[in-house]
């Protein structure tokens, strides 16, 4: 999904001080290291590149011999800088991940001295946490890595940025820039906004307040005692007296049965004299049970109280799209079950009910698999090593001691992911498991190399061959989108299905245990890297045995007919990114992506996460759904949370398709991608009609196909939970809003400057998206003032 990485440039500037007699690993003391980072040069116009210095200081009592190693991570480089220095090389060896080693002539470094050599890098440098990170030592062949505490680089300051990018249109950050974005922005009565996040379909406010005090009692038709029951868990948290569920319609709320309300997901609320939650289908209770939750005082979010004070107000509701969905990466950095079970309560807020959950990439395998421990043995665990061939590397900083690697090293067991199914569950949120294949996939590929080796040790070659997903006489030279070499599966031999299979039955095999349905399977299927099988002996063979497979651009159409006939047998839907269904075609002249027809009307659900503008594929989305395809509208450049709030170069985060904050998200209109977006990921404004000159627009059996959206979150950049909760709040809720509620008024207005004047009218209301009141203990601050820029200027 991500064409990560466009290249930006740097000049660094390494301080590195060493205190180590190389020989003696047991007495190494790492806090007398100290390395220095400082930008020297950092250049996006005529060519973008950076130049940098290291500095190696050696700070010890003992001679600093060349016979050492620094490791550090960052996907910010060129994989191939060029070094200054023939004495030194800088070497790109999988990811994210960087070696610094001396050559022969390098000296012996006595107390005090300092060696100093540069690199450049065709790329340019946006942010201060752009910079090399997770560095760490090795000495001679230890296997042991020593972090590197102290480290320290020269900021970037928005000054800088601004005398880098001088005559582009590049948005950065500063005073003037904010206050322009924001000067139209004006004060709106409370009344006139929506009182819950995402807006409800219709409200009405009535006059006064209700205030349930002393005991509060739930009366539950039938069928919603369960969600009668989640309610009562829920307002323990927030009051302090009795609740109980009652049998008497004389309850304090009552939660009734309403077979007029047509979509399952409708609810109506009314909070008068009593509380009404009405509904034909428990999911709709449920959600007027959140919509009751968001009227809550904020106080009783921070503390229980005695008493709840609540507005009188009538809410008729239903959503737009039936797939809401949250897509979370595990894979490239870790997050605990506990996470992932907050996660799934702050989607039930906000009326998310799909929750789309990567376990596997190249970076990480996170699900336990019963009959291949192999893939958390190895799979799931990062740290220092010389050729990955019991655990991957620190990729992502993670750091070298696998077992002290929260973000690297981490799996979720059966009973964990179990947990996690029911969990959902309960809230109404369908949980849809993704396994990448046939790209993607270096954790499972150096997992199963294991298990061949150990088994072969064991002179169990049937078993060692089983599972086997790589053609060890495999020769093709390819890089992926985030810089990984051999990590396609070699799907011209038996043993790929054999494993792909064995883990989606052990994975369904988790949900029936569980209870719990599953209707979608998503193989990911994106970023296949172009050069991947081109001399592979065994895919040779194959081509050439094989009746209806001519070419290797014939393996993909014969990977995904043998997958999707494996879960139509299982009843399940074959899901992918919007790569699944694209075919690379010649039409007048050129290689252009077209829907494959081969697919086509099969039940395969695509999801379309590249339309950024200017790129050519804003329309994609919509050439699968009139083409036959099941689509989901995931939009990177509005709908991608790992790329950074703005251009600051203290916001952490990606840029390579844009960037991301609440406004980009809100004002996106999932079926007229062309308006999504008022400047492309350059500043440089959008010109409607020639953006949308020659592309699809979608039939009316096209609009069927758009199931909903999703909103993504990618972990390359993201250390822990506190990051992922930074990340997520608040721009998820102008994703929100999207997910549940209609298109704004301002959206059918065929003028694009009326429809900007009255977009802007309507955005005086992002501020009141900013709201952290429902998850008190979550760690981003979102208090905004929307008046600090409407009359002091610049």
């Amino acid at each position: 999904m991500n064409p990560r990485f466009k290249k930006f440039s740097i000049s660094v500037l390494l301080l590195v001080t060493f205190n180590y007699c190389q020989t003696k690993t047991e007495k190494f003391n790492n806090e007398v290291i100290s390395i220095y980072l400082e930008l020297e040069q950092n250049q996006i116009s005529p060519g973008q590149f950076h130049q940098a210095k290291f500095l190696l200081t050696n700070k010890g009592d003992q001679p600093l011999k060349p016979e050492w190693e620094i490791f550090f991570n960052t996907i910010f480089l060129s994989v191939n800088p060029d070094v200054l220095d023939s004495l030194v090389s800088i070497e790109h060896l999988s990811g994210d991940f960087f070696r610094i080693k001396p050559k022969d002539g390098f000296p012996v470094l006595e107390k005090g001295e300092t060696y100093s050599f540069s690199y450049s890098s065709d790329n340019f440098l946006l942010k201060n946490s752009h910079t090399p990170t997770g560095l760490y030592i090795v000495f001679g062949d230890s296997e042991e890595g020593h972090p590197i505490v102290d480290f320290t680089a020269s900021r970037i300051e928005i000054q800088d940025q601004l005398t880098s990018v001088a005559g582009s249109n590049l948005p950065i950050p500063d005073p003037a820039f904010i206050f322009e974005r924001n000067k139209n922005l004006s004060l709106l009565d409370t009344k006139s906004i929506s009182p819950i996040i995402p807006s409800p379909k219709s409200f009405q406010w009535g006059e006064g307040v209700i205030t349930l005090s002393d005991n509060i009692s739930i009366y539950a038709d039938p069928d919603f005692e369960t969600e009668a029951g989640f309610l009562k868990e829920r307002l323990s948290t927030f009051f302090k007296g009795k609740i109980e569920i009652s049998s008497s319609k004389d309850a304090s709320i009552l939660i009734l049965k309403d077979p007029s309300k047509v979509s399952p997901e409708a609810y109506a609320l009314n909070i008068g004299e009593k509380i009404e939650i009405s509904s034909s289908n428990p999911k709709g209770a449920f959600y007027g049970i959140q919509s009751l939750l968001a009227m809550l005082p904020l106080s009783s979010f921070s503390s229980p109280s005695d008493k709840l004070e609540l507005p009188k107000i009538s809410i008729d509701d239903e959503p737009r799209f039936e797939y809401r969905g949250f897509f979370l990466d595990v894979a490239r950095n870790f997050q605990s079950k506990g996470a992932i079970l907050k996660i799934l309560d702050l989607m039930a807020f906000y009326k998310l009910n799909v929750f789309h959950f990567n376990l596997a990439n190249d970076e990480g395998w996170r699900i336990e698999i019963p009959g291949l421990p192999e893939l958390t043995e190895a799979g799931s665990k990062r740290g220092h090593s010389k050729d990955e061939s019991q655990f991957l590397w620190p990729y992502y900083a993670s750091g070298p001691d696998k077992d002290k690697s929260p973000n690297g090293t981490g799996f979720y067991s059966t009973e964990d992911f179990k947990e996690i199914l029911r969990y959902a569950k309960e809230r109404h949120i369908e949980v849809i498991p993704e396994i990448g294949a046939p790209g993607h996939s270096r954790a499972a590929i150096i997992a199963m190399r294991k298990r061949y080796h150990d088994k072969m040790k064991s002179d169990d070659k049937e078993g060692a061959l089983e599972y086997l997903l790589e053609d060890f006489a495999d020769q093709s030279e390819y890089l992926s989108a985030q810089n990984f070499r051999g990590n396609t599966i070699c799907i011209c031999q038996e043993s790929a299905f054999t494993f792909y299979e064995k883990v989606v039955d052990e994975i369904l095999a988790m949900y029936k245990e569980a209870d719990v349905p599953i209707r979608t399977f998503h193989t990911g299927g994106d970023e296949v890297p172009k050069g991947a099988w081109t001399n592979s002996p065994v895919c040779e063979k194959f081509i050439a045995d094989t009746e209806g497979i001519d070419t290797r651009n014939d393996l993909q159409n014969y990977f995904y007919n043998r997958v999707s006939k494996m879960f139509e047998e299982r009843g399940i839907q074959t899901a992918g990114w919007e790569e699944i269904g694209q075919l690379e075609v010649h039409e007048n002249g050129k290689e252009v992506i077209r829907p494959n027809p081969v697919f086509a009307n099969k039940g395969f659900r695509a999801y379309a996460w590249n339309a950024v503008a200017g790129w050519g594929g804003e329309d994609m989305a919509y050439q699968l759904a009139n083409a036959g395809y099941e689509v989901i509208i995931c939009n990177s450049s509005n709908f991608y949370f790992d790329l950074a709030y703005n251009m600051d170069p203290d916001e952490p985060g990606h840029q390579w398709s844009g960037f991301v904050d609440t406004k980009t998200a809100w004002r996106t209109v999932p079926l007229n991608n062309f308006i999504s977006n008022e400047t492309d990921m350059y500043g440089n404004p959008i010109d409607i009609e020639t953006l949308s000159k020659n592309k699809a627009m979608l039939t009316e059996e096209g609009r069927k196909n758009i199931k909903g959206v999703s909103g993504q979150l990618w972990s390359e950049t993201i250390k822990g939970q506190e990051m992922m909760e930074y990340y997520l709040l608040p721009k998820m809720l102008g994703y929100v809003e999207r997910a549940w509620s209609q298109d704004p008024e301002w959206t059918a207005i065929a003028d694009p400057e009326k429809g900007k004047i009255e977009m802007e009218k309507a955005g005086t209301y992002l501020p009141m998206l900013l709201d952290k009141r429902r998850f008190p203990d979550w760690n981003t601050s979102l208090v905004v003032s929307i008046t600090a820029c409407q009359k002091s200027g610049p």
